[in-house]
């Protein structure tokens, strides 16, 4: 029996690299409340989320979504309470009787000014947010860098294609396929291959408090990489 044979080809990993300006930042902080009750301390809680809320959109209107999905509420004990959640459970009285309460929020601030997240974080540490940290910087939509870093990946692979051909003495014809990183087919554009939480309300602010301290950024481009595997035929 004629056994078919599969048509020589050259088969190259190649990758591809686009640097852009990041678009977007994230900062976190926590909000903390404190009272004898419990309903003082979320109360207290609440407002200072609402102070907070209000100050950073005076900063930056219509630019920061401010976001917050976890709450905890613990009771304060005098330091000479020995209670333990892994030892032996203690009643509520005498030296372990509750004397407070203590309301944490984690917050988590996106902004689409990504040059102003230094200044955000001086006016959060301002407001009474704890651990103010700019988390990262990143792009709200890739899309356009991935098509870019495809095309820089291609473009390396038919370098690439086209030495292995030369030094072989053979001529590299068209792309037969692609594949990512994780070897799953890719459909090709012709113009690559031709190119290869709700926020939360906020009072009415108060009088005008001295302008935040500026602090100037310059973050890095976001990278992004696409990773390649192009099979190329080999021509006449």
């Amino acid at each position: 029996m004629a056994q078919a044979q599969q048509a020589p080809q050259i088969l190259v990993s190649a990758s591809g690299t686009a640097k852009t300006a990041p678009d977007m930042a994230t900062i976190n902080f926590t909000l903390r409340g404190e009272g004898t009750t419990s309903d003082e301390a979320a109360t207290k809680l609440k407002d200072q989320a609402a102070a907070m809320s209000a100050a950073i959109n005076g900063l930056l209107p219509k630019a920061a979504d401010f976001r917050s999905s976890n709450f905890s509420l613990a009771q304060v004990r005098s330091k000479e309470c020995d209670a333990s959640p892994y030892g032996q459970q203690r009643l509520s009285t005498g030296a372990c009787a509750i004397i407070g309460y203590i309301a944490t929020l984690p917050v988590s601030v996106d902004t689409s000014r990504p040059k102003d997240a230094g200044t955000l974080v001086s006016l959060i540490g301002r407001m009474g947010g704890l651990d103010a940290s700019l988390q990262r910087f990143w792009l709200r939509d890739d899309a356009a860098a991935r098509n870019q870093a495809m095309q820089a990946a291609l473009a390396n692979a038919q370098g690439k294609a086209k030495l292995i051909a030369e030094g072989s003495g053979t001529r590299l014809g068209p792309i037969l396929r692609v594949q990512d990183s994780d070897y799953r087919e890719i459909a090709m554009e012709p113009e690559i291959v031709q190119a290869a939480g709700s926020r939360a309300s906020a009072p009415p602010p108060p009088a005008p408090p001295p302008p935040p301290v500026q602090v100037e950024l310059a973050p890095r481009p976001i990278e992004t990489t696409v990773r390649l595997m192009v099979a190329y035929s080999i021509g006449n």
